[in-house]
């Protein structure tokens, strides 16, 4: 069953995004697996401390974009293939390294001393 023991939610977003984040990262650094079971709504919010309507709204989210598959009466489960990996991948990309690459070109630092800098902290 998918885990949510480690989300830390941000008080400056609202949680149902935060949650929709948490599930695709979770896709992306391989924790989660095709066909593995989410919470129920009522159990992921219990256990959260969160209203189980934002719980709903992520897991629509989630199915809207094919993520996970909800059966009626049955729990919700992860569906991840190398498309969808690919797709959270190149969102995840275009959220946090276009930022970064944003922010490089606005303090005027070239490619080059990017590079340069990533090579060191790397």
């Amino acid at each position: 069953m998918v885990s949510f023991k480690e989300i830390q939610f941000n008080k400056k977003e609202a949680v149902y995004p935060q949650l929709v984040s948490y599930v695709k990262k979770q896709i992306l650094i391989g924790s989660v697996e095709n066909n593995e079971e989410l919470p129920s709504r009522r159990e992921l919010a219990l256990s959260l401390a969160i209203n189980p309507n934002t719980v709903q709204k992520a897991y629509k989210i989630l199915e809207d974009e094919g993520i996970i598959r909800t059966i009626s009466n049955v729990k919700s489960v992860i569906c991840v293939n190398e498309e969808i990996k690919e797709t959270i991948q190149k969102e995840y990309i275009q959220k946090h390294l276009k930022g970064f690459i944003d922010e490089c070109k606005s303090v005027h630092l070239s490619f080059q001393e990017v590079v340069s800098l990533l090579s060191e902290y790397w």
